[in-house]
């Protein structure tokens, strides 16, 4: 007889989710972007049916979750969210939990890997399976279904969440990626139509493609758009710049080479610019170039495309003088979202090792390794300048005019490509998005 098996999330701490724009803004007026499920724990439930999993749940539920009896409990966590997974490692062992095992990033953090039982790196299905006498060949995708959402409470869009293939090959030295997996595995074309044909039969016409870097595996990054074409589905994705700028021009043509009567096609592009220096760029082992990653955000906006950009501060040479010349120019490029981190080292990347002997790492609370902190000692930033730094920065970058002018892109291109019905098929994003049943918990696709 299998064990009983309970994965969770770190538990809550209040009644909103976390929300990834209203992290990197400080106004009321904006989109909202909450994170409602865990990815990771959805594959796991979607290949291995017998293990429950309980994501963001209130520390009262997890408690109470506990009292049910489990041989082994999983936690699912971030570093940042090292102190709360500790927190509910304590009360599994007090509920006499056999084992406690450590998944995802935080499970990375060297120090704290001895208080779990057994820690898992990287993508974790094919470990598990055997447990519960399963063999997977193929990784199936899990449906994952989100929404945009407004100050009103008014959902503007419902959307798909596509993973074409996990990890990243690149090596940047900030990224815990190459360690957590650093060889990418494609999920098969099987799987992505099973998922991207549960979401048109549901009325989701919209995907976001949330790689770490599409595009890793050309061959199958092609063959993934040419999926989403068939089924006439809107898209955007996150990849490097070296490969955008050469697919730009052919995925805006494919949008308007077909006769479409509905809006659809390639909607958008996230972009890791992380700094207009090129000497930053060469010193993070980034491998692009400052102009290309330019380039590339200025083809998506000629062709009236989304663009999200990642941007770092609190390099080396940083001080609030040049940050003060920086960021205006980051904010002239006027995209959708820009998310602004502060340089955090983080456990067992190659930015943590130097850092750590040329300047010193004062700061241990996990907590602070957000992105919007400063942990190390810099030469001529203080950690109680950041805050300011930051607020004045995202005032920048997301001024109030930010959320009407993305409306209005959208409702443009919507007409310029549908006409009226375009429009219409925009609005019925709205519809379907606020009458859609969020109560359920995670849908798994039934699969033969």
């Amino acid at each position: 007889m299998p064990p009983r098996v309970l994965f969770a999330t770190v538990y809550r701490k209040g009644s909103e989710p976390y929300d990834y724009i209203g992290a990197n803004t400080r106004s009321w007026f904006r989109f909202y972007w909450p994170r409602i499920q865990s990815f990771g724990l959805r594959f796991l439930k979607q290949n291995i049916p017998e293990l429950e999993i309980l994501e963001f749940p209130t520390w009262e539920e997890y408690l109470k979750k506990m009292e049910e009896g489990w041989d082994i409990v999983g936690i699912s966590f971030y570093l940042s969210e090292t102190h709360e997974a500790l927190e509910m490692v304590e009360a599994a062992r007090e509920a006499h939990v056999s084992q406690v095992w450590a998944g995802n990033y935080g499970a990375l953090t060297p120090e704290i890997q001895e208080k779990f039982d057994r820690i898992f790196v990287g993508y974790s299905e094919h470990q598990l399976a055997p447990i519960f006498g399963r063999q997977i060949k193929d990784v199936l995708h899990p449906p994952l279904i989100e929404y945009l959402n407004t100050p009103f409470g008014i959902k503007l869009n419902i959307y798909g969440v596509l993973f074409t293939t996990r990890g990243c090959p690149v090596g940047c030295k900030f990224c815990q990626t190459p360690v957590f997996c650093n060889k990418p595995n494609p999920v098969s074309m099987k799987s992505l139509e099973r998922v991207v044909a549960y979401y048109k039969e549901n009325g989701i016409n919209v995907v976001l493609i949330e790689d770490e870097n599409f595009g890793c595996n050309r061959r199958h990054a092609d063959a993934v758009v040419e999926l989403l074409d068939k089924y006439e589905m809107v898209w955007g994705c996150m990849a490097r710049a070296d490969y955008l700028r050469g697919k730009i021009d052919e995925w805006a043509e494919m949008r308007l080479g077909k006769g479409k009567k509905i809006v659809a096609g390639f909607g958008g592009a996230a972009i890791g610019i992380e700094n207009l220096h090129q000497e930053r760029l060469d010193d993070i082992n980034k491998k692009e170039g400052t102009e290309d990653i330019l380039e590339a955000v200025r083809k998506l906006q000629k062709h009236g495309l989304g663009t999200v950009g990642y941007y770092m501060i609190g390099f080396e040479g940083d001080t609030k003088e040049s940050l003060r010349e920086d960021i205006p120019k980051l904010a002239s490029l006027k995209m959708d979202i820009t998310q602004i981190c502060v340089l955090t080292p983080l456990p067992q990347t190659p930015m943590y090792k130097e850092i750590e002997e040329k300047y010193g790492i004062w700061d241990h609370d996990y907590h602070n390794y957000d992105g919007k902190h400063l942990v190390w000692n810099h030469p001529n930033l203080k950690p109680e300048e950041i805050p300011g730094i930051l607020d004045w920065s995202f005032k920048q970058v997301y001024p109030l005019t930010a959320p009407i002018r993305t409306s209005a892109r959208v409702w443009g291109n919507a007409y310029r490509y549908g006409g009226v019905a375009g429009l219409r098929e925009v609005a019925a994003y709205i519809t379907r998005a606020n009458r859609f049943d969020w109560s359920q918990g995670p849908r798994l696709l039934k699969v033969s």
